[in-house]
C-alpha cells in the first residue's frame, strides 16, 4: 500500500479506513479494519500522515480481533447501525473503498475518536451521568453502536444486548478487576449495573444512564403483555427499583402461572401476583 493510494477509494483485500466527517470536514471518528493487527497500526499511521492529522489529538477507544461472521466484505453498507450512530452526531460515514474478506474468519480493528467528540459523548464535565436519550442527544442505542467501551446504568432494565457491535462484550455487574483487565487488553466492554458508583474509578469513554419507568410506563407495559387495562395506581408504592422491563416479564409470567394452576380470571390472578411480587406488602 502506498500513500498516494491510502485516501482513494478502492477495492482492497488488506485493510480499509472508515472515517466520520463533519459538516465542514473534520475528521472526529476513525475506525481501520485489516486482516493483521500490525497491518492495521501501519495503516492508521498512513492514513493520518496522508491526512496530515496527528495521533495525539486522537483516543485509542477500542482495538482487538473481532469475528467476521456472515460478512464477505466490509464497506459503508455493512455499516450502517455505525452510520446510523455517527448520522445522529452530525457526521457522516465515509470510508476509502472495500475490504473483500475472502475466507479470513478474524480482522483486526482500531477505533479512535478525537478528543472533541470523546468529550462530547463522554458528558467529561457533566456532575451526573449524561441522560442520552433526549432528542437533541444520540440515543443510548446509537451510541452503543458506535461500539467504544460504556458503563449503562440500566435502572429500567432494558435488553442492551441487541444494539451492540459484535466486537462488544457485554458484561452484567462484574467484579471491577475483570473489567480493569479487559479494557487494559483493549476490548470493547459494556457493563450493564444498577449501581454505576461502584465502576467509577475505570476510565470508560461514554457513562449512560437510564432511568427506572415510570409507574405509567410501567403499567402500560404490562397491559400490553397481559391483553388487559392494568391501573397505574396499583404500582403507586412500589419501589422505583422495582419499576423495570424485567420485573413487567415477571410479573406477566406470575399471572400467567397463576391462571393456570388455580383457573382464577387475570384480575384476580393480578391482585395475587402483585402481593407476592411486593414481598406480602
Amino acid at each position: 500500500m502506498v500513500m498516494e493510494d491510502i485516501l482513494i477509494p478502492m477495492e482492497r483485500e488488506d485493510a480499509v479506513v472508515l472515517i466520520g466527517v463533519d459538516p465542514v470536514g473534520n475528521v472526529e471518528f476513525v475506525r481501520v479494519y485489516a486482516v493483521s493487527e500490525e497491518l492495521a497500526k501501519k495503516t492508521l499511521e498512513r492514513f493520518f500522515n496522508a491526512r496530515g492529522l496527528f495521533p495525539a489529538d486522537y483516543l485509542v477507544v477500542s482495538s482487538g480481533p473481532e469475528e467476521v461472521g456472515d460478512r464477505k466484505a466490509i464497506t459503508t453498507r455493512t455499516e450502517s447501525s455505525l452510520s446510523s450512530a455517527l448520522s445522529r452526531l452530525g457526521l457522516k460515514l465515509l470510508s476509502n473503498g472495500v475490504l473483500h474478506l475472502g475466507d479470513a474468519r478474524t480482522v483486526y480493528q482500531i477505533t479512535m475518536v478525537s478528543e472533541s467528540l470523546y468529550n462530547r459523548i463522554a458528558g467529561e464535565n457533566a456532575g451526573s451521568p449524561p441522560d442520552y436519550v433526549e432528542d437533541e442527544e444520540p440515543s443510548f442505542e446509537e451510541i452503543l453502536s458506535l461500539g467504544v467501551s460504556a458503563l449503562v446504568e440500566n435502572l429500567a432494565g432494558v435488553d442492551v444486548s441487541q444494539y451492540l457491535p459484535p466486537e462488544a462484550v457485554l458484561l452484567r455487574e462484574p467484579s471491577v478487576e475483570k473489567v480493569a483487565e479487559l479494557l487494559d487488553a483493549g476490548s470493547v466492554v459494556i457493563v450493564e449495573t444498577k449501581n454505576a458508583d461502584k465502576y467509577r474509578s475505570l476510565d470508560f469513554p461514554v457513562v449512560i444512564s437510564i432511568p427506572p419507568l415510570s409507574v405509567g410506563e410501567f403499567a402500560a407495559e404490562l397491559s400490553s403483555r397481559l391483553g388487559m387495562d392494568v391501573d397505574s395506581s396499583l404500582f403507586s408504592e412500589y419501589p422505583p427499583e422495582r419499576l423495570n422491563l424485567r420485573n413487567v416479564d415477571a410479573l406477566a409470567e406470575l399471572v400467567g402461572a397463576i391462571v393456570a394452576k388455580f383457573g382464577v380470571e387475570k384480575e384476580k390472578a393480578l391482585r395475587i401476583a402483585l402481593r407476592l411480587n411486593r414481598g406480602g406488602q
